[in-house]
């Protein structure tokens, strides 16, 4: 089964529902426990209030927490789509050109070099075309009243 998809939630330790007054609560909770000044040897401190701080400022914004909502429904269903499959692998997903691209290059290159090749293998395989201009084959057309090359 799939990892659930780490969130700003997460980071708070609030619910989804939660109201803006529950994930300020939280946030001050967080920032009080993690904060660099009460814990002077710890390194992971600040990597944690700057985790805290981004999570707030996206959680406390209607508007961007909107967004990080629709991006975590997204990523799960991206994540359950590919984790059980609902049809099976056709051709065309397996040839699908975004993701085989370097496939779909080889093979333009090969059949241009094939074309090439076979190209200049029936040109030095065929006979060389008598080159005769047009004022020398009316000459020997002694038969004809005129030359109709004219």
């Amino acid at each position: 089964m799939a990892d659930p998809v780490p969130t700003y939630y997460d980071v708070l330790q609030v619910e989804r529902d939660a109201s803006a007054d529950r994930v300020r609560a939280a946030y001050r909770k967080l920032a009080q426990k993690y904060h660099p000044d009460k814990m002077p040897g710890n390194a992971n401190a600040s990597r944690a209030m700057a985790a805290i701080n981004a999570a707030y400022e996206v959680l406390s914004d209607g508007h961007r927490r909107a967004e990080h909502d629709l991006w975590i429904r997204r990523a799960e269903r991206g994540a359950s789509a590919s984790a059980t499959p609902s049809t099976p692998l056709s051709l065309w997903g397996f040839l699908h050109p975004a993701r085989n691209w370097a496939w779909y290059l080889l093979g333009g290159t090969m059949v241009f070099a094939v074309g090439t090749i076979t190209t200049a293998l029936y040109l030095t395989s065929m006979p060389a075309r008598a080159a005769t201009p047009v004022a020398e084959s009316c000459k020997l057309e002694a038969t004809a009243p005129r030359c109709s090359h004219r």
